[in-house]
């Protein structure tokens, strides 16, 4: 079968269940969007982050400009990732990625919801690695 247009944009990100404390929770994959969010606007809000803290940044140089992003702090960067991809069952988001309160709220979670969060998202990976050749 020959792909199209349409059968290619008729792939979606999935969605993953998870309990937690009785209720189902789902995990949606990135979107290229996504990606490129966390990509290039992601750098962009260190770049600001870095000006704002007085850092002069060599914007000619990749590999210095990474180097000078490094210690730039992102205390929501795991909050982010859950607001990203918690959803519900129609893929919606439960958190805005882009709000700071919602992002101060899943901050104070207890941290059984990161752990059921990244139990459900690792699931399929344990399960579908090969086994390396010396557990033969």
């Amino acid at each position: 079968m020959k792909g199209t247009k349409a059968t290619l944009l008729a792939i979606k990100p999935t969605l993953k269940p998870f309990e937690l404390n009785g209720n189902t929770y789902y995990i949606r994959s990135f979107s290229v969007g996504d990606v490129n969010r966390e990509v290039f606007e992601y750098q962009n809000w260190l770049k600001a982050q870095a000006t704002a803290q007085g850092i002069e940044l060599n914007l000619n140089d990749e590999d210095a400009l990474a180097k000078q992003l490094e210690p730039i702090a992102d205390k929501y960067r795991l909050a982010r990732n859950l607001a990203i991809k918690l959803c519900d069952e129609k893929g919606n988001n439960l958190f805005d990625p882009d709000n700071i309160e919602d992002l101060e709220a899943i901050l104070t979670l207890d941290d059984s919801v990161l752990t059921a969060f990244n139990q459900a998202e690792n699931a399929d990976t344990s399960k579908n690695s090969q086994p390396d050749a010396s557990s033969n």
